[in-house]
């Protein structure tokens, strides 16, 4: 049976590329309480477990927070600290619930991470509405809201990379076009030009694509 660390990393890694990323890497069998870490003292596991109970009775899923514990660990944090994140955690995604309504868990991890560095519950839910009206379908907003978080970790303002996501939902944009923003961002950044200047020119580079492409 895979260790539950290991099955931690997956899970992690998944998130963080999306919907496709996480479907090949599903598990017999999800994280629970009783895969948190051993390492944990007794007050702190009880502690995560009450927050998952919690999670559990709101109808949100509790995983992430039993992964979210095992990253601590692995990264050596203290008790105290992995518990506050794991509280931050449990926030995050109700909060994201509360402006998304009814989606995936995927999608919902996805918009917990945007939160938690720096998008708004009022970004979230203007993303969600232009997918709705766009889409007109229940399709999953994790590879948009992926690719929000990246560009925010990379100091693009939230405002500018909010726009850009915004604008390539509208224009019903494949996973690969977000994919190709988070990439050309980051080149572009490397190479000394402005986060807010390249999320713009790129953006506008991939619209006139989709342009292009249509019938």
């Amino acid at each position: 049976m895979m260790r539950g660390w290991q099955r931690t990393t997956i899970i992690a890694a998944a998130l963080a590329l999306g919907r496709h990323a996480l479907a090949a890497a599903q598990r017999p069998a999800p994280l629970t309480a009783t895969d948190l870490p051993a390492q944990l003292a007794s007050a702190t596991r009880q502690a995560i477990t009450r927050l998952g109970d919690s999670l559990r009775a709101a109808h949100l899923p509790d995983e992430p927070l039993y992964a979210k514990a095992a990253e601590g660990v692995l990264k050596g944090a203290d008790d105290a600290r992995i518990v506050s994140a794991v509280r931050t955690l449990a926030r995050e995604l109700g909060v994201a619930r509360t402006a998304l309504g009814n989606v995936d868990d995927v999608d919902l991890v996805a918009a917990a991470s945007a939160l938690h560095v720096g998008a708004s519950a009022a970004m979230l839910r203007h993303l969600r509405g232009t997918q709705l009206t766009a889409v007109r379908g229940q399709s999953s907003l994790a590879t948009a809201f992926v690719a929000l978080t990246d560009l925010l970790t990379r100091r693009v303002p939230a405002g500018v990379a909010s726009a850009a996501i915004d604008s390539l939902i509208a224009r019903r944009a494949p996973s690969d076009d977000f994919a190709a923003l988070r990439a050309a961002v980051e080149r572009d950044i490397d190479a000394g030009r402005s986060p807010e200047t390249a999320v713009r020119q790129r953006t506008q580079v991939l619209l006139r694509g989709l342009d292009g492409r249509k019938p």
